[in-house]
């Protein structure tokens, strides 16, 4: 303890020394105010241009106005990527958080008909009778996978955040839960954040590079130079719309090499949600904005498919594909035994919507999501007009507000048991056609994740997937189903341990998801809260207090994993287990808070005479 006071010492006398001569600096650029780069953009038919905004480094939200004249993709965090599509104008809204209110920036673009000196590509003819093939595998499984840069400080001695000395987080809690933590892919791979995961957590979830928007994506690739909308609205139509959805494998395999290489876990977050989507993925035909009417025509497809919802057969096979396709990807490549549990479905409990099911002679009711709309309110299904769909799209986009689901939209409530029916399958399948090949040994759990404080809608939630899913298979008593992730941002202990005892007591696993507090919250309350919650949440394990009286069936809590390494990180700048300390010279910049001590002192270290 008085070392690590030494080095947090050291730490502000040196930081103090440092900033001090460029406070007025600092000063100046604290005051910038978030902007783009251009307010005004013009491009040429064809021609794509990058659009940023400034001053700004959380999640910005990117919208147009028409994506039939100026087409979005390769949306980052700070950047997106904006392409002509033909003549006319558009705006480009950038919407972004700061002081809990929703901000908007925008950018007029002029698209531009092509001038003579532009390069004319001459557009190659669809055959309809040559399927496009399905992106393979490029990395070879069986070659070295890379590790992170190279750090400086090898052995990390003087690290503040390894006080106390051959302490891990991942070990002092082994016997109870698997310990990970909230990362993306650039903190997992390089420098001291890569260093602190691999030291103190078993366990990783990615923030973002397992869902929808980062697996069916909008990117050009060398494959499908035109983007993979285009390649997907091409296949549907060269296989008379029985081809499978086209998958960008690329990220996915850097996370999965990556964990492999460096003996961490994976908890894969995930397949099923109704924010960050792909629209198109939505579609009859995939065809946002790529192919107008007039294509239809000339190309001879169904022009009753343009801008049509998709309809409830081509989303049951489409969700199979999507589902299945990543799961056999994940085994195919010596991945089976990374994974060890899948968020089937993320945040599916939080509508208006409300159905019944029929539980051994009782009617049930269960809230869930709506389905999607126009600017004006209205309900878009399959049967609505072309017009309709546009509206809709442009309303909802890829972050639908008030829990409005695509999903719900085109299969009703039907897509909550079939997503657990295909992965379930899925897996069954890989490890029929790879366990013996890759050694497999491990059945991943699929878990049903939420923030909702509503433990029995999430209970009743998960009894109509495993009943649905039993009656549908001709099966009994099998969990399709096998738990609940609870996201636990800053709920209180008490309401914690109650969900928690709920959820253990109907037989079904629980997982901490995304453990994380507001960033107002005093350091010391912090510490004291976390110190209870992992007291909680060894006392529900298996081998905890409770769970060990419990009898063989039960689970409890199988992981936790905080939802974020420093104060900042994560989707809102919520307060984590470290801060950085403000040196610009200083490599070693990620300083444990006090919460890392209490969850020290949960498991049984002492910490010195600060006591939480």
């Amino acid at each position: 303890m008085k070392m690590r006071k030494l080095y947090a010492a050291m730490a502000v006398a040196l930081t103090v020394c440092l900033t001090l001569p460029l406070a007025s600096d600092a000063g100046a650029d604290a005051a910038k105010k978030p902007a783009l780069s251009k307010k005004k953009l013009s491009i040429n038919v064809g021609s794509s241009k990058k659009l940023k905004i400034k001053n700004y480094k959380k999640k910005v939200t990117w919208k147009t106005s028409k994506a039939s004249v100026a087409k979005l993709s390769a949306k980052k965090k700070t950047s997106v990527k904006i392409t002509g599509k033909k003549k006319g104008s558009a705006v480009v809204t950038a919407s972004y958080k700061q002081a809990g209110k929703t901000k908007r920036l925008k950018c007029k673009v002029t698209v531009r008909e092509k001038t003579v000196n532009d390069v004319t590509v001459t557009p190659v003819p669809v055959d309809n009778s040559t399927p496009v093939p399905q992106p393979t595998a490029t990395i070879d499984p069986n070659a070295p996978t890379p590790s992170p840069t190279p750090f400086p400080y090898d052995t990390y001695e003087g690290c503040l955040w390894k006080q106390p000395a051959d302490v891990h987080i991942k070990d002092l809690f082994s016997q109870y839960f698997v310990s990970g933590v909230s990362t993306d892919l650039g903190s997992l791979r390089f420098g001291e954040s890569a260093a602190l995961v691999k030291y103190h957590f078993s366990s990783v979830t990615m923030g973002n590079e397992n869902k929808m928007e980062s697996l069916i994506t909008d990117e050009a690739t060398d494959e499908y130079p035109d983007g993979m909308g285009k390649a997907n609205v091409d296949n549907y139509y060269a296989t008379n719309g029985e081809g499978k959805v086209i998958i960008n494998y690329r990220t996915l395999e850097n996370v999965l090499s990556y964990c492999k290489a460096n003996n961490l876990k994976l908890r894969y977050h995930a397949f099923v949600w109704h924010s960050q989507v792909r629209e198109y993925f939505f579609l009859q035909d995939y065809n946002y904005s790529d192919y107008s009417l007039e294509d239809y025509e000339a190309n001879g497809w169904d022009t009753s498919n343009y801008h049509k919802l998709a309809d409830y057969d081509t989303m049951k096979k489409r969700l199979n594909d999507y589902i299945s396709q990543v799961i056999d990807y994940i085994y195919s490549h010596g991945y089976g035994d990374v994974v060890y549990a899948y968020d089937v479905i993320n945040e599916a409990a939080n509508g208006n919507v409300t159905f019944t099911y029929n539980d051994n002679g009782s009617t049930v009711s269960v809230r869930t999501n709506p389905g999607v709309t126009t600017q004006s309110g209205k309900t878009v299904t399959s049967d609505s007009s072309p017009d309709d769909v546009m509206d809709m799209l442009v309303n909802e986009g890829r972050v639908p507000a008030a829990s409005h689901s695509y999903w719900y939209a085109t299969l009703g409530k039907d897509y909550l048991y079939l997503s657990y029916l295909y992965a379930y399958e899925a897996i069954q399948e890989a490890m029929a056609k790879y366990g013996a090949q890759f050694g497999y040994t491990q059945t991943p759990s699929l878990i049903y994740n939420d923030y909702n404080t509503d433990a029995d809608n999430q209970i009743k939630l998960v009894n109509y997937i495993n009943l649905t899913c039993n009656e549908v298979n001709g099966t009994s008593g099998i969990k399709y189903c096998d738990g609940i992730g609870l996201q636990s941002h800053s709920i209180p202990e008490a309401t914690q341990e109650n969900m928690i005892k709920k959820i253990a007591d109907e037989g079904l696993e629980v997982q901490i998801t995304e453990l994380d507090e507001n960033i107002n919250i005093a350091e010391d309350t912090h510490a004291s809260k976390m110190k209870k919650l992992y007291g909680i949440y060894m006392k529900y394990s298996k081998n905890g207090e409770y769970g060990s009286v419990q009898g063989d069936d039960y689970i409890g809590v199988t992981s936790v994993t905080n939802w974020g390494i420093c104060d900042g990180d994560g989707s809102w700048g919520a307060a984590y287990l470290f801060k950085t300390y403000d040196d610009p010279e200083e490599i070693l910049s990620l300083e444990p808070k006090p919460v890392f001590y209490g969850i020290l002192q949960a498991g049984g270290v002492d910490c010195g005479d600060e006591v939480y």
